[in-house]
């Protein structure tokens, strides 16, 4: 998967959002190397927001 790296600044964030807004448009086939991706990014973006913004956290 080319480019997945873990995500550690706001910068790499944006970079991720970025990457997986695309396929909202264009929902890659289920168990393609698309769907992998996306899969991946979206567990680093999860894993980002839940460390750097949790939700009733207060």
């Amino acid at each position: 998967m080319e480019n997945i790296r873990p995500i550690n600044s706001d910068a790499e964030y944006d970079w991720a959002i970025a990457e997986i807004a695309r396929y909202f448009d264009h929902e890659p086939v289920a168990g393609s190397s698309e769907a992998n991706r996306f899969d991946v990014l979206a567990t680093l973006i999860e894993a980002y927001e839940t460390k750097h913004y949790p939700i009733g956290a207060e």
